[in-house]
């Protein structure tokens, strides 16, 4: 096998078992491989072994990078086995890998929780404001690295070392569910928009069959004015909650749910509008046009405050298998 490790630049007898994932084209090659081989030359009692950890780190990093994708940045533990990377991938974008062996549960809980912020990121998220997120999540999961490193020492104050490791992956990933939360919003008054054009036709066309089958029964132009009103009641609750920041939407379910939840919104306006028109019809109010309107439209913008099923109905969504 000393042949077949020489265009790696290691012409000696290979000892180290993942020479086989290079030689090998079929084999994949993982960033925790690297991360094995790194602390082997970090750890090497013996110039032959360092240099052999040497080369073979340097052939798992252009086999990774051809599989892969780029490191463009990547940082390892002094004293754990541990290590990031900071990943531009042909086909996926921007990604984080990394590899920790700690036995400390709360630096463990820190990996994944970046972990999961970056997927979140991916799958929400558009390209270009992926790649600053992802940065900070880096930097956040070196300070991670750091806190392993520094607990190997003895007397380390271990609650303050902890803390300010989950300080920096806090301020990191609340960044990355602010631009979640946004972008979430941005998608769910995209389905309100589409929502209501679909509102609309539907309450002219109830309008028409009104019209036609029941004259005497339905007040036809209040039905129509209250349910158009309290359709755009609700688009116009969804735009003045977004502007404040209080529309806070479940952005764990999928982008096509968050749309079609967001375009049910002016439907429930529009019944609630119906609901309030016919309200007035049984009453003992002469209502006028302007009135039905006015009250389809109040019923519409306050539904949220009676059910919100809009969002519950999202929650309940998200928990059910896909």
């Amino acid at each position: 096998m000393t042949q077949a490790t020489e265009p790696y630049g290691w012409a000696g007898e290979p000892t180290m078992e993942h020479w086989s994932r290079v030689t090998n084209d079929q084999a994949r090659v993982t960033f925790g491989m690297i991360v094995v081989v790194h602390e082997a030359f970090r750890t090497a009692g013996d110039t032959l072994t360092q240099d052999e950890a040497e080369a073979l780190e340097r052939a798992l990093r252009a086999k990774f990078e051809k599989q892969i994708g780029v490191i463009h940045n990547s940082y390892f533990c002094s004293r754990e086995r541990g290590g990031v990377a900071l990943v531009e991938s042909a086909t996926s974008g921007w990604e984080l890998h990394t590899a920790l062996n700690c036995s400390d549960a709360d630096l463990v809980k820190l990996e994944a929780d970046c972990r999961a912020s970056v997927d979140q990121a991916r799958d929400m998220l558009p390209g270009p404001q992926i790649k600053t997120l992802v940065e900070a999540l880096y930097s956040a999961m070196t300070r991670v690295l750091l806190a392993a490193d520094l607990l190997r020492d003895a007397g380390a104050d271990r609650a303050a070392i902890v803390a300010t490791a989950q300080k920096e992956v806090t301020l990191a990933t609340t960044r990355v569910q602010a631009a979640i939360q946004r972008q979430a919003r941005f998608i769910y008054f995209q389905g309100a928009l589409v929502g209501t054009v679909a509102t609309a036709v539907l309450i002219v066309l109830v309008g028409v069959a009104s019209t036609q089958f029941w004259p005497g029964l339905l007040n036809t132009p209040g039905l129509v004015a209250a349910s158009l009103f309290g359709a755009l009641g609700a688009v116009v609750s969804i735009f003045q909650r977004m502007s404040k920041g209080t529309l806070i939407l479940d952005f764990n379910t999928s982008v096509r749910h968050l749309r079609a939840l967001g375009g049910f919104r002016p439907l429930v306006g529009a019944i609630f509008g119906a609901v309030a028109q016919f309200a007035l019809t049984a009453g003992t109010i002469n209502a006028t046009l302007g009135l039905f309107a006015l009250a389809g439209f109040g019923a519409g913008f306050s539904e949220r405050f009676a059910t919100d099923m809009i969002e519950r109905a999202g929650q309940v969504i998200a928990k059910l298998p896909h």
